[in-house]
């Protein structure tokens, strides 16, 4: 137990320090200095993830992960990003998978022109194709998928994620049920999160900027198809619920 509360320190030590130098980043301009920052709310935010149903009071998981939120949504309404987050498998240019949120909702995805390294999408004429490039918060929790199936996701299809991403949040003591329904093109997932307050707050902002759990579900669908999963909207269904409306994109050249 002694071993384990050194990290939930340097999670919150993380996410407040990614927090910091990601508002730094904004007010300078500078790209890998927000990246930088991000990427420390994202992996701090899934530390504390993973460790709070054992060793940290869920009111104190809330308030970092509204600070993530916080973060995250200021920086799409600084920046006028109309479109909702498409989740991207990985890649050539993103090994790892990721979000783009479009600055426009008639967007033009282009994904030869996107990077990991690369936040801001604005090296193009075109205003469609231009957006935010992230790293999906749900990340680390996808290789905790992978660790329950020991192997990758890829190929496994939608029931496959429906089951392991039920199992492992579970288990993570981060939602109660996954349930995942498929029609075509659209893709319908419901989750029981164990900390629904949360959700109700942010709700408005889930299209665009998701929290790790509802990421990970998310980003397990595009690299379980191969495909690109754009997230039409978000809602409260019966008071305890979340409900993802999302659609395939179609599949990735060269998905990993």
């Amino acid at each position: 137990m002694n071993l384990l509360k050194p990290q939930i320190a340097g999670g919150i030590v993380a996410i407040t320090t990614g927090i910091l130098t990601s508002l730094a980043g904004v007010f300078a301009g500078n790209v890998q200095i927000i990246n930088i920052g991000l990427a420390g709310i994202l992996i701090g935010s899934t530390i504390l993830a993973l460790k709070s149903s054992d060793y940290i009071k869920k009111d104190t998981l809330d308030t970092v992960l509204s600070s993530y939120h916080l973060i995250l949504r200021e920086i799409v309404r600084d920046l006028g990003l109309e479109g909702n987050a498409l989740y991207i498998p990985p890649y050539i240019n993103m090994p790892r998978g990721g979000i783009f949120i479009p600055l426009r909702e008639d967007f033009d995805l282009d994904l030869g022109r996107l990077h990991e390294d690369e936040v801001f999408l604005t090296s193009t004429a075109n205003e469609r194709q231009m957006g935010l490039v992230i790293r999906p918060p749900g990340y680390y929790l996808i290789r905790k998928f992978e660790e329950h199936l020991e192997g990758e996701l890829s190929g496994i299809g939608v029931a496959g994620v429906e089951s392991v991403a039920s199992s492992v949040l579970k288990s993570l003591g981060l939602a109660d049920r996954v349930y995942i329904e498929e029609e075509g093109e659209k893709i319908t997932v419901h989750v029981s999160p164990t900390n629904i307050s949360f959700c109700k707050r942010n709700i408005e902002d889930c299209p665009k900027v998701a929290c790790p759990v509802c990421s990970s579900i998310l980003l397990g669908l595009a690299k379980a198809t191969g495909e690109v999963i754009y997230v039409e909207e978000v809602s409260i269904h019966k008071n305890k619920d979340i409900k993802i409306t999302a659609k395939r994109l179609g599949k990735v050249k060269g998905a990993l």
